[in-house]
């Protein structure tokens, strides 16, 4: 019965490990403008998803805990549900490194060639 409990919580943890190490910390001042200001910028966009990866991240983990905990209690919990959480949480971190690996870039806009040289490190 331990096993039921300490598992998922395992899981659990390693998931949000995972997503502090591809997202990083949430920062919900630049989401906020974004929800709340004028034309939103991409930081201010990035800012705003990665707050909402962290929710879903933050909510699938407690739903498995907490779900694990009920199943400790009473053997006719739905498995099957936490396997699936776990699966959608551990997609959702990948897919969020792929993106976040792929579609990183050195913004270049109006500098000079040795400003270039010393962003890519010659």
């Amino acid at each position: 019965m331990i096993n039921r409990v300490v598992v998922p919580l395992v899981v659990g943890l390693v998931q949000l490990g995972a997503a502090l190490l591809v997202l990083g910390r949430p920062d919900p001042g630049p989401a906020l403008t974004f929800l709340a200001a004028g034309p939103p910028t991409t930081a201010e966009a990035l800012a705003a998803a990665r707050l909402l990866v962290w929710a879903v991240v933050l909510s699938c983990t407690a739903y498995a805990v907490g779900a694990s905990l009920h199943q400790a209690r009473r053997v006719t919990a739905h498995p099957r549900a936490l396997e699936g959480s776990a699966l959608a949480v551990g997609l959702l971190i990948l897919a969020a490194g792929i993106v976040h690996h792929l579609t990183y870039h050195v913004p270049m806009s109006g500098g000079s060639i040795q400003e270039a040289r010393n962003a890519i490190g010659r």
